[in-house]
């Protein structure tokens, strides 16, 4: 009998390689968390703080924590008639909204709002976007804001790689900070971490790779997502257990 083990197949490789990269993000993380409250930086006040910032492009909803709860109105959309749903995780530094419109039968235009630490510990928060079709994402675009020179500037070039073309084989959208609601989105999909520092990225149609998907992992100590793991089907809106498919609290 041989001491050899067998070989791991190559579909089981990759979930091998997706839970352990998950598991250091999960780590780096709570590492992450520990350094932000020890700073007093919070989820809640760092979205009002680029809506002050960025009063243009950026999400406009008027969000309000109390004690019967978190709600949220308002938006770029629907005006003050929207019925917003809203998520927030001020433990893992999360925040996301489902804008359902203001009648019955409208689909929801999501947003999600996330933060990282940089290596010198200024925050690096991700904003994206995705309009649904039939329960399907079919356009979105991602954007980050840092605050490292004292003030908040877009900085999505310097901290992320372009996907459009290599990922997903469509052309790339411009972005810049007063694009919003169904302005210029692209054909690739991203859902922030609730738990991790990884960004989970996928292709809709019509994009020739609809379907496919890739991880970004936070490298902190250069202060930018690097390009990882492929995704293993399906994808979040088919059932997968990715990111997007995430449960509520």
């Amino acid at each position: 009998m041989s001491g050899r083990r067998a070989p791991i197949a190559p579909r089981r490789r990759g979930r091998v390689a997706a839970a352990a990269g998950l598991a250091l993000g999960i780590v780096l993380s709570a590492a992450s968390g520990m350094v932000a409250r020890a700073q007093g930086l919070d989820i809640v006040d760092l979205y009002r703080e680029l809506q002050v910032a960025q009063p243009t492009g950026f999400p406009r909803y008027a969000l309000r924590v109390g004690p019967k709860g978190v709600h949220a109105s308002g938006g770029i959309l629907y005006g003050p008639r929207a019925r917003v749903g809203v998520t927030l995780d001020r433990g893992h530094y999360f925040l996301k909204f489902e804008d359902r419109g203001d009648g019955d039968g409208v689909e929801p235009f999501v947003t999600e709002f996330a933060m990282w630490l940089d290596k010198d510990g200024a925050p690096l928060v991700g904003l994206s976007e995705y309009a649904l079709k039939g329960g399907m994402p079919f356009g979105g675009r991602i954007r980050f804001y840092s605050r490292l020179s004292g003030r908040w500037n877009m900085v999505t070039r310097e901290v992320w790689p372009s996907l459009d073309q290599p990922l997903c084989g469509t052309e790339p959208e411009e972005l810049d900070e007063t694009t919003a609601a169904f302005e210029n989105l692209g054909r690739a999909i991203a859902y922030l971490p609730r738990l991790g520092t990884a960004v989970e990225v996928w292709c809709v149609p019509p994009s020739p790779k609809a379907g496919s998907g890739e991880r970004l992992e936070f490298a902190r100590e250069e202060g930018r997502f690097r390009r990882g793991a492929t995704l293993a089907p399906p994808p979040p809106w088919e059932g997968g257990t990715g990111q997007g498919a995430r449960p509520a609290p």
